[in-house]
């Protein structure tokens, strides 16, 4: 089938369902994950107005007229333009070829647990908080899925062995709080709800650079998403 006779069959289905998740749709149409989150994403594009929930009970919905300028009202105050100070990591890494990508989710949770179990070899951590600030950075290239689970230090100096360090710039960045599951189709839906909205303020996003999710512990379900942009 063609892509465009696709997509069509897409907004056709999307229109019929009104609630759906990103995997529903892809077993349905027999893609992948991620092929459906790119129609998905064209769609959007060309105005069909979706607005992706977090949570467990997360998904896409379809937005009445009424929804729509609720949300545009709520969006000017969840997702925020800050800069954020030089940040320095310190933690565990995994790179993937981004054909692996799907993967990922279940290393990422091997990381984190390797990540707490050393965390006393880690030195000079930041203490914004009564516990350690835990940080993942992720980079998306078009190869290479390169994700960082760690912490915030003071200085990078004496890296412990089998850990790498990240020294990433002084950066404007869109914030946004993300509420629920720390899985790959969760916090997805949450990046895809941000890159729509500043597609709508004419924000560009910089795929070059490191996104952040800011967690208070490993199995938060609360996390700041930080997604820098193009200055």
């Amino acid at each position: 089938m063609p892509k465009t006779e696709r997509i069509l069959k897409v907004m056709q289905r999307v229109y019929e369902r009104q609630n759906f998740t990103v995997g529903e749709l892809a077993e349905e149409f027999s893609v992948s994950y991620r092929t459906m989150l790119r129609y998905l994403h064209e769609l959007s594009r060309l105005g069909v107005p979706l607005y992706a929930n977090e949570g467990k009970n997360g998904g896409y919905s379809m937005l009445t007229s009424r929804q729509m300028i609720e949300r545009s009202a709520q969006t000017n105050e969840s997702i925020q333009r800050i800069i954020k100070p030089q940040t320095l990591i310190v933690g565990m890494e995994m790179k993937l070829p981004f054909t692996a990508y799907y993967m990922s989710q279940a290393l990422k949770s091997k990381l984190w647990q390797e990540l707490q179990d050393r965390m006393e070899e880690i030195p000079y951590i930041r203490k914004k908080t009564p516990s350690p600030l835990y940080i993942a950075a992720v980079l998306n290239r078009q190869k290479i899925y390169h994700y960082v689970a760690g912490v915030e230090v003071t200085t990078i100096r004496d890296t412990p062995e089998r850990m790498v360090s990240l020294t990433l710039p002084t950066q404007e960045y869109a914030m946004y709080t993300h509420e629920g599951h720390a899985d790959r189709e969760d916090t997805d839906q949450s990046y895809s709800y941000v890159i729509q909205q500043l597609k709508q303020r004419c924000l560009k996003p910089n795929p070059t650079l490191y996104s952040l999710e800011l967690r208070t512990s490993i199995h938060a379900s609360k996390a700041q998403i930080y997604i820098p942009l193009i200055e």
